[in-house]
């Protein structure tokens, strides 16, 4: 319980943090410079450590595949915070908690009560949020819902994922394996779509720097959970972090939604918990 809360609070403190940087420097570039970051930190405090090195090329197979698969999720969650309303596209990434405790059930976790409760109740809440009126305040805008769906379907797999790895690689290393995948993913797509890297500033890069270490933070935390408890569990818990991101973007964004949305990402919510009981 205690690192998926952390994990929640780690991710929905980076997800401010990336929304920040998206609509500064766009998806792309920005999703390149944290999995830069963050490579470098975490490469240097691993190379350190002399972790020990699974000689299983499945193994390594498998985290590279998964890794594109997050990727894919990321890049498109970050598309959403950069064109939507955080408040309403977090909570339905947070979703991902549903998919991942789906494929837990059918690898042998014994929850499905739980999971059909999460899944009726997170489709009530995405129809709810997408068929209300129009929005109230500033820049409210449905854009970004489903960008917003795939990812949370890429990260659930992810996550679900990658407690069949930690036990041959450990907390850290998949971690590390997956942001170096990912930023090589970045640049490759930056290079096929000629992109240039825009310039960056102090303040954006002191933007990159915390979404970096907090959201491999986050990872880290996760991984520590999985590997002492369900899967599910600590994937339920850590998917709470869209509380921390909605509270964030009302009070310093400004975000303001309808009562109907606002129901509507309640319910989200609610289904994200019920995994968790």
């Amino acid at each position: 319980m205690l690192f998926g809360l952390i994990a929640a609070l780690c991710f929905g403190l980076s997800d401010f943090m990336v929304t920040q940087a998206t609509r500064k420097v766009q998806t792309l570039p920005a999703l390149l410079g944290i999995q830069f970051i963050a490579s470098l930190l975490l490469g240097g405090y691993v190379l350190t450590q002399s972790p020990h090195i699974d000689q299983n090329s499945m193994v390594w197979i498998g985290i590279a595949g998964i890794s594109v698969v997050n990727f894919v999720g990321t890049l498109l969650l970050y598309r959403a915070f950069e064109k939507g309303t955080l408040s309403i596209v977090s909570p339905i990434g947070s979703g991902f908690a549903v998919v991942t405790a789906i494929l837990a059930f059918i690898g042998g976790e014994r929850l499905p009560f739980n999971s059909i409760i999460g899944v009726m109740l997170l489709i009530i809440g995405v129809l709810t949020v997408t068929r209300s009126s129009k929005s109230v305040g500033q820049q409210v805008t449905l854009s970004g819902i489903s960008e917003a769906i795939i990812a949370s379907i890429c990260i659930g797999f992810y996550f679900w994922a990658i407690g069949y790895i930690t036990p041959h690689l450990g907390v850290i290393l998949p971690v590390l394996v997956t942001r170096i995948i990912q930023f090589f993913c970045a640049f490759v797509l930056l290079r096929v779509k000629r992109i240039e890297l825009p310039r960056i500033g102090l303040s954006t890069g002191l933007i990159l720097v915390a979404a970096a270490l907090l959201d491999t933070g986050a990872l880290l935390s996760f991984n520590m959970g999985q590997t002492v408890d369900y899967t599910t569990s600590t994937t339920a818990l850590t998917s709470l972090y869209s509380v921390v991101t909605i509270l964030m973007a009302g009070l310093i964004l400004k975000e303001k939604l309808t009562k109907s949305q606002w129901a509507g990402i309640a319910i989200i919510l609610l289904g994200v918990i019920i995994v968790s009981i």
